[in-house]
């Protein structure tokens, strides 16, 4: 929540809380069903949280008014990516993150938990 109002996000900045608690509660119910702390290298909860830190500390050098520019602004040399374009950056950086962050921690989590629960019988 703290990071939506960084990134000048209004009434967005639940969809922040969204997908960076994913990964918290994804651990959580992985321990639950495994009774172990399995994270990978690159993790939710770890390099989540390194994610948000290095957002605020940059967010302090171009100033929160980035995040409100629209994405080809922002990051010119993605503008190829399609549909983002002219969002919000903050958008942009939800609809970016879920893919490439939030569902291959989900899937290692389901995966994880399959595995062990399947061992178990």
């Amino acid at each position: 929540m703290a990071f939506g109002s960084t990134a000048m996000c209004r009434g967005d900045s639940f969809w922040f809380w969204v997908i960076s608690s994913i990964p918290f509660y994804g651990a959580t119910w992985e321990h639950y069903f495994t009774n172990a702390l399995i994270l990978p290298v690159v993790n939710g909860p770890t390099e989540g949280l390194a994610l948000i830190y290095g957002l605020h500390f940059m967010t302090t050098i171009v100033g929160a008014q980035w995040w409100a520019q629209p994405f080809q602004q922002s990051i010119p040399f993605l503008s190829w990516i399609p549909y983002v374009n002219e969002l919000p950056t903050y958008k942009a950086a939800v609809y970016l993150l879920t893919p490439i962050a939030i569902l291959p921690t989900v899937a290692c989590n389901i995966s994880n938990v399959h595995k062990i629960v399947k061992a178990r019988k």
